[in-house]
């Protein structure tokens, strides 16, 4: 050791008290602490349980003879340390220190920088400077405001343990550490911000805060996120900010705790490469007050058994991959507005205590088709859930519980819906009004049935069952309002009326019957126009499928309330005068057709029509007076001598013999119309036969196309 050197060791060996004794004064000391800093040896760089005032590098090239580690165990620094400007070539290691604080501006160190189980007092402002190798704060305490922004660490970075008792700035930091690429290039493991920690626009690696406590406000926004990074078990007690974040590889925040309220708005989480693990995961993360990820955007995701306290608003998110919320529970409002779920989605298990929001979200669902593209299978719902305007590729909705109201009006299922709903009270309600089914199952349970609103729905191979093992499908129609509701054939399939073709014929073919006691105010009303049009699409349906039978009863019952549909327009005195007469006529030749012949579904009717209509029209001539007397054959003195006496009987028959021989055109023979009213009822009879016969030839017609 030269004796400059050993001067400037003794110096830096003595106390502080010594030091004022012999009249060494700060400024002496900084010299001293700097000489043996830039020239000393290995052991002379090595300093323990020493007091100094401060450590100044500023300005300086440290370490340009030799790159020996500088050492400083147990010691103090009671003005902190200084290095502005400075090019530090040589390794900086504090251990058990106590530092006033520190000033780093535009600094470099081309060696690792370590300083563990410290405390510095005083702020820390670190603008501007890079670390070219390793820096490590390990289990160190920042007393103070804390600002390393700006600053890059090429290499693995680490504030494991740290303590941050004040505000904690890394602002525009670059936490890249490109030379190790299988560990955390920054760790942030266990770490303790009190109050706010600010990490806006900075670039992380690989990165680490696993179980790290935000007790103020964490600011993340801007960031990127260059490599894997962890969150597990991370605790923010007050607002997280992670607004416009970039994720670009692997993200987990698995059993973090958000007790405050989280914005993750518009932030990107892009996943890895690695297609067997999450993009990112929040498995049993807890959010005990509101969460935002609205117009995020999202690969591969994982929140399984999450717990939201708050409402959660998913507005706009993309899920670009499969989403996992299996298990997950929302206890208040889950807003999913227009998201869009492109992979298969699983809200399995999931349970909705508040309003359940999936208004215009998009179920795409395009990567595996062997499985639901979106399953809320076993799905609890305490509120309402509103599915208006969603876009379903298959569903799965079997043993979903619900208290509210389910909403799919102007919903999509482009391949299948399966569903079996349990209500959790009595007045159990699914709207389908608008909706569009191709195909699937609908399953009433076996007690409690739910009433499904399918007014103006689009509906093609729905199978309508239920799990009761006898007598399920009695009333099963009753509970499905069939209102001006379309029987669509998707891709060769239609609704198969033939599945309930008993319950149909018992119940005289009645479809829009619809079992609902509560007063709901629907978006059609069931009128008798609205009730001729959902027969007439019924019918149609029936025909194309080639059930006839089904076809030829949804006719005739369309017929029924096409009479009442002329009927009330022709009683309606709003009405023109032209309308009003048409629509009378209407209505007449309607309840001709429905009386003779059941709009040809009935040939029977019309045999009785020929055996009844001649008998009724005998008395006629028989007790008409002249105008209704028969040539050959003269009229009974009384209705009682027609009856009671021998001639009277004899009359009666010959007149009635009249009426039927007229009605059938077989001619007369010995007997014809005398009177005029007889000369105009006799050829009616015959009219009206001729009309019958053509009756029985349409009604013999439509029945062999049964």
């Amino acid at each position: 050791m030269s004796e400059s050197l050993a001067e400037h060791r003794s110096v830096l060996e003595l106390s502080p008290a010594e030091r004022e004794r012999r009249g060494i004064e700060a400024d002496a000391v900084r010299d001293a602490l700097v000489a043996v800093v830039n020239r000393g040896d290995r052991d002379e760089k090595t300093f323990e349980g020493r007091t100094f005032p401060e450590l100044e590098l500023d300005y300086l090239d440290v370490g340009g003879q030799n790159n020996h580690p500088v050492v400083f165990r147990d010691c103090t620094f009671e003005e902190g340390i200084s290095v502005e400007h400075a090019d530090v070539m040589v390794p900086l290691t504090f251990t058990d220190c106590e530092i006033g604080g520190m000033e780093i501006e535009d600094a470099h160190f081309e060696y690792d920088v370590e300083v563990t189980d410290s405390s510095i007092t005083a702020p820390v402002h670190a603008e501007e400077s890079r670390f070219d190798r390793d820096c490590e704060f390990t289990r160190t305490t920042f007393g103070a405001e804390t600002r390393l922004e700006e600053i890059t660490c090429a290499e693995d970075t680490s504030f494991e343990g740290a303590r941050f008792e004040a505000r904690a700035s890394f602002r525009g930091g670059t936490f890249t550490g490109k030379s190790n690429e299988m560990d955390d290039n920054a760790s942030f493991v266990d770490a303790i911000f009190a109050e706010t920690a600010e990490f806006g626009r900075v670039e992380l690696g690989a990165s680490d805060f696993s179980r790290a406590t935000f007790e103020g406000t964490a600011e993340f926004e801007d960031a990127r996120f260059d490599g894997d990074v962890w969150f597990r078990q991370a605790t923010f007690a007050d607002e997280a900010h992670f607004s416009e974040v970039t994720f670009a590889e692997d993200a987990t925040f698995e059993s973090a705790r958000f007790e405050a309220p989280a914005n993750f708005r518009g932030t990107e989480f892009r996943g890895g490469a690695r297609t067997l693990e999450d993009d990112v995961r929040f498995v049993d993360a807890t959010f005990a007050a509101d969460v935002d990820f609205s117009q995020a955007e999202i690969r591969y995701s994982n929140l399984a058994d999450a717990t939201f306290e708050g409402d959660a608003h998913f507005q706009e998110t993309w899920f670009n991959a499969d989403a996992d919320f299996v298990g997950a529970t929302f206890e208040g409002q889950a807003d999913f507005d227009e998201v869009r779920f492109v992979e298969d989605t699983d809200f399995s298990e999931v349970t909705f205590e508040g309003q359940a929001v999936f208004r215009g979200a998009e179920f795409r669902g395009h990567a595996n088709r062997l499985e639901d593209n979106a399953s809320f299978d076993s799905a609890v719902f305490h509120g309402d859930a509103n599915f208006a305007d969603a876009e379903f590729t298959s569903a799965n909705f079997m043993r979903v519980e619900f208290a509210g109201t389910i909403d799919f009006e102007d919903a999509e299922f482009s391949e299948r819906i399966d569903a079996m709903v349990l209500a959790t009270d009595d007045d159990p309600y699914v709207n389908c009004t608008d909706a569009t089914i191709r195909g699937g199952t609908i399953t009433q349970p076996k007690d409690g049935w739910v009433r499904y609103d399918l007014t103006r729905a689009s509906i093609g191979d729905i199978d309508l069952q239920s799990a009761r093992e006898s007598g399920g499908s009695d009333q099963l129609l009753d509970y499905f309002r069939f209102c001006n509701t379309v029987f669509d054939e998707f891709d060769g399939n239609e609704f198969d009326f033939s599945s309930h073709t008993d319950y149909l014929d018992r119940n005289e073919w009645t479809l829009h019957v619809f079992d609902d006691s509560v007063d709901r105010t629907y978006a059609l009303e069931m009128t008798p126009a609205v009730i001729e049009t959902t027969y007439l699409n019924a019918k149609k349906s029936a025909s194309a499928a080639g059930n006839m039978k089904a076809a030829g009863e949804f006719r005739m019952n369309r017929q029924q309330y096409a009479r009442r549909k002329h009927l009330a327009i022709a009683g309606d005195g709003s009405a023109g005068l032209g309308t009003r007469f048409r629509n009378a006529v209407r209505a007449i030749e309607n309840g001709f057709l429905g009386i003779t012949c059941g709009h040809g579904m009935r040939i029977f009717r019309i045999f009785a029509v020929f055996a009844i209509v001649p008998a009724l029209l005998a008395p006629v001539y028989a007790f008409g007076g002249p105008a209704f007397a028969l040539e050959g054959v003269s009229q009974p003195e009384s209705v009682s001598a027609a009856f009671t006496t021998p001639g009277g009987r004899a009359q009666f028959f010959e007149i009635l013999s009249f009426s039927y021989i007229t009605f059938l055109t077989i001619g007369y023979g010995f007997n014809g119309p005398q009177g005029w009213a007889a000369r105009i009822l006799a050829p009616f009879e015959v009219y009206l036969s001729v009309i019958l016969g053509g009756l029985v030839l349409y009604a013999l017609i439509k029945r062999s196309e049964i």
